[in-house]
């Protein structure tokens, strides 16, 4: 395949082994980064969104090197390149979306990647003679143009409105923002002005996103909790749970609650809970949350009063020690029993012993 040629290619300030090195390790180092999101636990669309950005420029970057420093590469290998290329502006675009709307995901959204996939299916045919030098690579670089100025303005516009909204963000997740949104768009803007303009070497961009991934994977990894939007599960912005979903898991919380009383389990937690009924522990929070109006902790706890209540009745337990019922229901202290007590009842379990005996 040709190689690039324009004015500026022969001026590259970096020697060849430094520019190799550097788009080497830029590229590792965005392969780690998506790796690394798409291997968190409890990742939501905007890890997800983030990490497909981070393996398409990975693809891109490694398209580049090859190009440059190898006599032959595919075809279809080079399609590749460009194919992720297409994609990551869009997966960016979202990201910046996701992060500044707290919305639910819309399966409209996946039109933004038609002009990947279509890239994709013709994978095998097409080569510079046929699409990229007839205006294919030029259409390219201007739809990513286009999803740069989005992902700037959406971010723009946010800071912009800080104070106008009740949405606000920590400082932290701002620099991580602007860290982002800047190394994303040099990577495009250098692969833009060598081409179109004819005025950056055609390496730019690899070298450039190379110093600019490793203030991002530093700055992400070391603050992950900017990766996504604050108070994100607190909100349950991006739950999508349709209501028989909802029901059957409200019904299978209920069946163990009376079947087997975990509750009595001074350790039982929610991890336990949502391996029992068989639903992820962030959706069974939102089930109890949004169903039964009340937190997990006093979800559990009323089940426990409800059992001591049941034991200061019983002549059986007459001359038990209370504390002695509170720890058989489930309580780790008396003073938590207390007022947990005290909180359900609006009496103390001793006055509540004296009135039912």
């Amino acid at each position: 395949m040709q190689r690039p040629s324009n004015p500026s290619a022969n001026h590259m300030p970096f020697t060849r082994e430094i520019e190799l090195l550097l788009g080497s390790v830029g590229a590792v180092q965005s392969l780690f980064m998506g790796a690394y999101l798409f291997a968190i636990k409890k990742r939501n669309n905007t890890h997800l969104l983030l990490g497909l950005f981070f393996l398409l420029i990975t693809l891109r970057i490694v398209k580049s090197l090859l190009w440059v420093y190898l006599d032959t590469v595919p075809n279809w290998f080079l399609n590749l390149g460009f194919i992720a290329h297409a994609a990551s502006g869009p997966a960016l675009f979202l990201y910046f979306h996701y992060y500044l709307s707290q919305k639910r995901w819309k399966p409209i959204n996946y039109l933004h990647f038609i002009p990947a996939l279509m890239l994709l299916a013709f994978i095998l045919r097409l080569n510079e003679d046929n699409f990229w030098y007839l205006g294919g690579y030029t259409a390219l670089l201007v739809q990513q143009l286009a999803y740069t100025v989005l992902s700037l303005g959406i971010v723009i516009r946010a800071a912009l409105q800080i104070g106008k909204t009740k949405r606000t963000y920590p400082r932290a997740h701002w620099i991580w923002l602007f860290i982002l949104v800047v190394g994303a768009t040099s990577i495009q803007l250098a692969y833009f002005t060598n081409y179109i303009l004819g005025i950056t070497p055609y390496m730019a961009g690899p070298v450039i996103y190379a110093l600019f991934v490793y203030v991002i994977a530093f700055y992400g990894i070391t603050r992950n909790t900017v990766l996504q939007p604050p108070g994100f599960q607190r909100k349950y912005r991006n739950i999508n749970m349709d209501e028989h979903d909802f029901e059957l898991a409200k019904t299978r919380i209920l069946g163990l609650m009376v079947s087997e009383k975990p509750y009595l389990q001074e350790t039982f937690n929610i991890g336990q809970m949502s391996k029992s009924i068989s639903f992820p522990s962030y959706l069974t929070s939102h089930v109890i949350n949004k169903g039964f109006r009340t937190n997990f902790s006093d979800f559990i706890n009323s089940y426990r009063i409800k059992e001591a209540e049941t034991k200061l009745r019983s002549s059986a337990y007459h001359y038990i020690k209370i504390s002695e019922i509170a720890y058989e229901c489930g309580f780790n202290s008396l003073s938590s029993f207390n007022l947990a007590f005290r909180k359900q009842t609006g009496t103390t379990p001793s006055k509540f012993r004296k009135a039912h005996t």
